[in-house]
């Protein structure tokens, strides 16, 4: 069915079992606009997963090992690329070393930031490409309350999230302080919602919105002075870069996404699960005027990559090294 490189059809596979908005979503809907604007079809569904096409794209190659083992055996898919995401490079892959067979099958591998190569197994290594996820910047910002002084924790409800770090580091904050900390997302597990109800209750500190449209969680993100990444670990972050592009300085978890989109000498990180750390760098960027623009500056030098430019640019050098 190859067609050359122009007019294929690019199957997008998206692992999503909890039918939310979550970042391969986002990542997989952004790739198909730009797909398409390059001049190709795509597909998606788990519909079309046994039609043929010129490219399979799948997002999470351990999730996705039997569709591509299947794809690959019976000839739909004669090029394949595999997004490798955070729980592949973190856990999945590294727990199950039987399903790194899975990598050999793709002509490229994608993965969000430079020091996920460290990760990519050696023998792999020089088919894998960065690409980092953009964001396009708001248009306007809406007037941000003096009442509080507002940070923003956006994640779905997951252990590997720690989405009440945040809440349980507003705990430690002197009286005075007027921060107040904003958790929007799903819960993917009844124990996590059930701990999010119990914080927001014995918390004035802290409020759980649940899950929110984009709309509706961009304009939490404009109206925060500060976002938190608290995960124990990130393949790629596309609420780093739409914090990036509107503005709003981030602390996050001292773990190698956020070295590789953000610095390795960011000021604004914490080592993972440290509750106190992390109080401490959020009652200084409240308190201390020169911290808290050395992060939106440094912030700002990196938003460079999050263009949508530069992202499409990378997507077409992708689809020309898988096809060669």
């Amino acid at each position: 069915m190859n067609r050359g490189f122009t007019g294929m059809i690019i199957r997008l596979l998206s692992p999503n079992r909890f039918n939310v908005r979550n970042g391969n979503a986002v990542t997989s809907e952004r790739w198909r606009s730009f797909f398409e604007d390059l001049g190709h079809r795509v597909v998606t569904g788990p519909e079309s997963a046994g039609e043929p096409c010129d490219l399979l794209v799948a997002f999470n190659a351990y999730k996705n090992r039997e569709a591509i083992r299947n794809a690959v055996n019976s000839g739909a898919a004669p090029r394949i690329v595999i997004c490798l995401t955070g729980t592949d490079l973190y856990r999945d892959l590294k727990d199950d070393p039987s399903a790194v067979f899975v990598l050999h099958h793709a002509d490229q591998l994608v993965v969000l930031h430079p020091l996920a190569l460290d990760d990519v197994p050696p023998d792999v290594r020089g088919k894998t490409m960065v690409i980092f996820q953009s964001s396009v910047p708001p248009g306007a910002h809406p007037v941000r309350e003096t009442e509080h002084f507002d940070v923003c924790v956006i994640a779905h409800l997951r252990q590997v999230k720690d989405p009440l770090r945040a809440a349980h580091a507003a705990r430690l904050l002197p009286r005075e302080s007027k921060i107040r900390i904003s958790l929007v997302g799903k819960a993917l597990s009844d124990a996590l919602g059930e701990e999010a109800e119990r914080e927001m209750a014995e918390n004035p500190r802290f409020r759980w919105l649940g899950e929110k449209s984009a709309k509706g969680t961009a304009e939490i993100l404009l109206k925060s002075r500060l976002l938190v990444v608290s995960s124990l670990f990130e393949g790629g972050a596309n609420v780093v870069s739409e914090a990036v592009v509107s503005g709003v300085p981030v602390i996050a978890t001292h773990m190698a996404c956020m070295r590789g989109l953000l610095g390795a000498d960011y000021p604004g990180l914490f080592p993972v699960g440290d509750t106190r750390r992390l109080a401490e760098l959020l009652l200084r960027a409240e308190t201390d005027p020169g911290f808290y623009d050395d992060l939106a500056e440094r912030c700002r030098r990196e938003s460079y990559k999050f263009d949508p430019v530069l992202e499409r640019e990378s997507l077409k050098n992708l689809l020309e090294r898988a096809c060669a």
